[in-house]
């Protein structure tokens, strides 16, 4: 959907500016129409329809003028203020991202409803799991992302562990987090993809993700019917090529139902312990009973994937209900960042 925004403002300097670098990096997503006269803007838009409009004196807009679908904004000169008079409000002097999210953030609050279009084009969904505690089921998703944008896809991270932190790995401007995800989902807003779109990072790879919540118990207020919803929306932004999951953690019947609704491809994670093999068997023996009882399709999408693995202490199975894909060696003395970019340099992982 590309927005036509207005903007009637006073300010030159900072109109063109901003005229310029929403043309240089969001010409296929918004639309501006530039005015400092009202008149002419009035006259515009008995020939042409607006979605939002921003001016620099939103209280003295003539509302039957411009029509009542278009939501009403301005900008200000104070990064601390959110409204004027009722009227959102965005600070003149921050980066154009974040002016670009806090339009978009606006328009998804206050717009008629928006519907998302849910054909056949959607991304690929990769599922990183483990029944094992320990195995890098994180750092395994995260190295995926970074080497899968490395090599030019366009790729969203999303961390659904419990007690997961996506700013270990990845960095973003922006005070906005997953606790605000968890709001809108809730909030059931009839713009929700817009909405999204507005809390959504750029680390500097490439990589798109959501800041880690603000308040960890949120994460336990998700819902599986709003984690369905979340992973459906993103899936069908026409931006992705791949969405890759974080569902690090115990295995639930809820994450099972998630492999088989939404996974087209899932990563399990182990390390070659007797322990951890001994689960990713027991995993198995579960999947196939589900299969059989509930005609779940869910073993034919997977394959075996061991990370932190060392030749001292791991086996590799015989025999294993899905193909082993490889392995990934253990790294010592590393963690966070540093660590995902060792593990995106082996080869393994772009055939997953």
């Amino acid at each position: 959907m590309k927005l036509k925004v207005i903007i009637l403002d006073h300010n030159t300097e900072f109109v063109n500016r901003l005229a310029k670098a929403f043309q240089k990096k969001y010409e296929d997503k918004i639309s501006l129409m530039l005015f400092s006269d009202k008149e002419m803007m009035y006259n515009s838009l008995k020939k042409t329809r607006a979605d939002i409009l921003f001016s620099d004196q939103p209280t003295e807009i003539d509302e039957s003028r411009i029509g009542f679908r278009i939501v009403k904004g301005c900008f200000c000169d104070a990064p601390d203020v959110s409204e004027i008079d009722g009227i959102p409000a965005v600070c003149r002097y921050q980066k154009v991202e974040n002016i670009y999210k806090s339009i978009l953030g606006i328009y998804a609050e206050n717009a008629p409803d928006f519907r998302k279009n849910e054909g056949d084009s959607r991304a690929r969904v990769v599922f990183f799991v483990s029944a094992q505690g320990g195995s890098g089921t994180s750092s395994a998703a995260a190295a995926y992302a970074l080497r899968s944008a490395a090599e030019g896809r366009n790729i969203f991270y999303l961390n659904l562990e419990r007690l997961g932190d996506a700013d270990l790995y990845f960095t973003g401007d922006g005070n906005l987090s997953f606790s605000d995800v968890i709001y809108a989902l809730k909030s059931r807003n009839g713009n929700l993809a817009l909405k999204l779109a507005s809390l959504i990072q750029t680390d500097a790879s490439g990589v798109e993700f959501f800041h880690t919540c603000k308040n960890a118990y949120d994460m336990f207020e998700l819902k599986d019917q709003e984690i369905e919803t979340l992973l459906s929306v993103l899936a069908h932004m026409e931006k992705y090529e791949e969405v890759v999951v974080d569902l690090s953690g115990s295995i639930t019947e809820r994450i099972i139902g998630l492999m088989q609704s939404r996974a087209d491809r899932i990563a399990y994670i182990a390390d070659g312990s007797e322990c951890g093999n001994g689960k990713f068997e027991r995993f198995c023996e579960v999947v196939r009973i589900l299969e059989e009882r509930q005609e779940f399709r869910i073993l034919d999408k997977m394959i075996l994937l061991y990370n932190r693995y060392s030749s001292k202490t791991g086996i590799q199975m015989e025999k294993t209900a899905v193909p082993v894909l490889g392995g990934i060696h253990r790294f010592e003395g590393i963690a966070g960042r540093a660590l995902i970019r060792e593990i995106a340099k082996i080869d393994v992982l772009s055939r997953i």
